[in-house]
């Protein structure tokens, strides 16, 4: 089985490493020409972040203060909340910015909450032009060790609170016909793994959220300006997925993400009017592979051996409840 495995990482080698080096010869080729990245202005334009406390959240709350946006952010860490606000300060570089970020504690499972706060945010700033709905939770058990608490809080945290948030800021966006709202899915939203069932089903429904809200959004108002961008990324170097990172295979093929490149590639993604990002790019045409080429049971299968023993059970199983919830507001607000 051993040796199966090992054939079967070298033909998905040979198969996909001509598309990264095609692409490479692609970017060198721009290089040479003398074009740059993309160069990211968001003056003029409010930007709210669920989650910015820490991991993606943060870098994604940086990457828009170096771009000049003026930001909402909320969290119910507020120590983890200043230090962010305190960097978007300094990355603004401008001695008037200090009204330009301002934190929010909100609870973002809590409907009224954030519609509470969506009238304090309209208050403090106008309208929000740029929503990164970004909060996250994993509560790193099995199914049948998971707390029922658990998987109410991973759906309310995944799922549920990008919906409340669309819906406080939504109907505005419409009546201004401007706006960008950015649902935080994962991989694990597109293919499924063993492990982190509640987690992986509540990301396949935010990417089902955003795929109908774009349907419902032209529906309601055809030729509209305000766009709906999914950003599906593997797994990412933050606190949150970090036990997970030696346990995974291929990663030479799949490499780990790093915070500050996704939060760059949701930048791109509202500038180029992107509407699903996966990242790493060449996942999407892993996923096409396995879709058209291989049978089902193969594919469970393959998706077993890459995703390790188990993975979310690594994480360290807390015994003292008060010691678990402290936790979980730390791991509440990051991906």
């Amino acid at each position: 089985m051993a040796d199966l495995f090992g054939c079967l990482r070298l033909l998905i080698n040979i198969i996909l490493y001509p598309f990264a080096v095609i692409f490479l010869i692609f970017y060198r080729c721009i290089q040479w020409l003398g074009f740059q990245p993309t160069v990211h202005d968001f003056n003029n334009n409010i930007v709210l972040i669920s989650g910015s406390a820490n991991g993606l959240g943060r870098e994604i709350a940086l990457a828009f203060a170096k771009a000049g946006a003026s930001l909402a952010l909320l969290d119910i860490d507020d120590d983890g909340n200043r230090e962010t606000q305190k960097l978007c300060l300094s990355a603004l570089h401008n001695k008037h910015s200090s009204s330009r970020v301002r934190i929010y504690h909100v609870d973002v499972t809590r409907s009224t909450e954030v519609y509470a706060c969506a009238e304090k945010i309209r208050h403090d700033f106008g309208q929000v032009t740029v929503l990164v709905a970004n909060a996250g939770f994993v509560s790193g058990r099995s199914l049948v060790n998971e707390s029922d608490t658990d998987i109410e809080r991973t759906f309310n945290v995944n799922s549920l609170s990008p919906i409340w948030l669309v819906k406080a800021f939504l109907p505005y966006m419409l009546d201004a016909d401007r706006g960008h709202i950015v649902l935080v899915s994962s991989v694990l939203g597109i293919h499924a793994c063993h492990g982190p069932i509640t987690y992986v089903a509540s990301k396949h429904a935010s990417l089902g959220f955003s795929r109908a809200l774009r349907l419902e959004i032209h529906a309601t108002k055809p030729n509209t300006r305000v766009s709906v961008h999914c950003i599906c990324p593997y797994l990412m170097r933050t606190k949150m997925f970090n036990p997970l990172i030696s346990r995974v295979s291929f990663k030479s093929l799949v490499p780990i993400i790093s915070p500050s490149y996704a939060a760059e590639q949701i930048l791109d993604a509202i500038t180029w009017n992107r509407k699903e990002i996966i990242l790493p790019y060449h996942l999407k045409y892993i996923g096409l592979i396995n879709d058209i080429f291989l049978p089902q049971w193969f594919s469970e299968w393959l998706l077993f051996k890459v995703s390790g023993r188990r993975p979310l059970d690594t994480f360290q199983k807390e015994q003292d409840e008060s010691v678990r919830d402290k936790k979980r507001k730390s791991i509440f607000v990051t991906h």
